[in-house]
């Protein structure tokens, strides 16, 4: 059997979060601080994430005619999240972006998110490791879910 490039390969382990109340501008901030594309938005003094939210989110809610100074997180972001659990070849999640119009997946690893997977991640693995070894004959059918398990 191949073994083929998993979504722990190519994720993220750097996951930044933002409270849902945080305004736009906050969020814009923060990513730009950290230099990534998405934030786990999480409700202040819970454990479960509510959603994401990215870069293309601010920028959209920007051209919507939204306030960045006054437009909350929690308004934009995308939730429920959308997840992959680490041991799933790339391919599935790719399929799984694609079904779900997203760039973004959370990784879960049972309860506790691990890493981010985005578009980009899948585009480095396919160059770092080459289309044979990513996954591009898994045949499994994808299921949105927002619930993971490994």
């Amino acid at each position: 059997m191949a073994r083929y490039v998993k979504v722990r390969d190519a994720m993220s382990t750097e996951v930044f979060e933002i409270p849902e109340d945080a305004t736009l501008q906050a969020a814009a901030k923060r990513m730009a601080d950290a230099r990534v594309n998405s934030l786990i938005v999480r409700p202040e003094g819970r454990e479960e994430p509510f959603g994401i939210v990215t870069s293309s989110d601010v920028v959209d809610a920007l051209a919507d005619g939204r306030d960045p100074g006054t437009s909350l997180v929690g308004e934009i972001a995308t939730a429920p999240l959308v997840t992959v659990t680490p041991g799933v070849p790339v391919a599935y999640a790719a399929r799984l972006m694609r079904k779900a119009n997203l760039r973004h997946l959370a990784v879960f690893n049972g309860r506790e998110v691990v890493g981010i997977l985005s578009s980009y991640d899948i585009v480095k693995a396919i160059g770092r490791w080459g289309s044979a070894t990513v996954g591009v004959d898994v045949a499994e059918e994808v299921e949105i879910t927002s619930a993971a398990t490994d």
